[in-house]
């Protein structure tokens, strides 16, 4: 069996910025150094993103580095999707209904993506991060946003 991949986004928080694998991303001091933005590859690692040496110093016009620093969140994909076939990453807020609740439209409950170290699942919290539900039990998710754009939607 070949490994499997795990897919990953970011969040630049000084850009105020959410960026997925293969956008065109490079930390904003050396864009204002006249490099060029490529595709980058986000891991568990941080982004991994290309840049083009402007000197004739290097055996190479480019080399890759890898950005992992305070200001950069790492998110998970879950290997889930919402009801409209959105994915479903860590720290997104999601709508829910608890497990076992379909019909009382009052239940419809928000919730914040997290994984659990403990049980090793992806688990809903609420903004106290008190836990709410497993993430593949609860009924009709829907993400609405997340933790860094949106934290306001769980007060």
């Amino acid at each position: 069996m070949g490994k499997v991949e795990r897919e990953f986004r970011a969040y630049d928080e000084k850009e105020k910025a959410l960026i997925y694998d293969q956008d065109l991303w490079l930390p904003d001091y050396l864009k204002k150094l006249g490099h060029t933005e490529y595709p980058v590859h986000i891991s568990s690692e941080g982004i991994h993103y290309t840049l083009d040496c402007l000197s004739s110093h290097y055996e190479n016009d480019w080399e890759e580095k890898v950005i992992a620093f305070i200001g950069i969140d790492i998110m998970q994909y879950t290997n889930l999707l919402d009801k409209t076939g959105k994915k479903i990453f860590g720290k997104d807020i999601i709508s829910f209904y608890p497990s076992g609740n379909l019909t009382q439209r009052s239940a419809r409950t928000l919730g914040r993506i997290q994984y659990s170290e403990q049980s090793g699942e992806w688990i809903i919290v609420n903004k106290d991060e008190q836990f709410l539900d497993e993430l593949d039990k609860a009924n009709q998710p829907e993400v609405i946003g997340n933790w860094f754009e949106n934290a306001e939607l769980l007060n």
